[in-house]
């Protein structure tokens, strides 16, 4: 389980451009089963990172999306982040994958403090 926590920053560079001309990364490639993004606000950046996981990793099983909660500020807005992920579809996955939007009230289970903790035997299955 690989989880992502989302902090973006404006650096006005080609995301897209980064992305593509990226090598494969192994561990992403053949060992990520299941990822969880937390903190998603529907950036291009963030939309680019995700491609860039679709397109490389061979092994995902289950991709959670979770959505920040200061992005959340009306239906429109998170309608409009989520509308964003549908561009997941249009790009040729290396597996089949299931896609999960979840709402910011799956933070605290998903939550990057517990998957860092390295004082139980396996921090990242729960």
């Amino acid at each position: 389980t690989l989880h992502i926590e989302s902090i973006t920053e404006r650096t006005g560079k080609n995301h897209a451009k980064f992305w593509q001309e990226l090598p494969t990364v192994e561990c992403i490639k053949s060992h990520v089963k299941k990822m969880v993004f937390h903190k998603y606000r529907g950036k291009r950046s963030e939309l680019e990172f995700l491609k860039f996981i679709s397109r490389k990793a061979q092994e995902l099983q289950t991709l959670y999306v979770l959505l920040n909660r200061q992005s959340l500020t009306s239906v429109a807005k998170q309608t409009e982040m989520t509308g964003k992920l549908v561009a997941l579809s249009e790009v040729a996955w290396s597996c089949d994958c299931k896609i999960m939007v979840l709402g910011p009230e799956f933070q605290s289970k998903w939550s990057i403090q517990k998957a860092s903790d390295l004082t139980v035997d396996d921090p990242f299955h729960y």
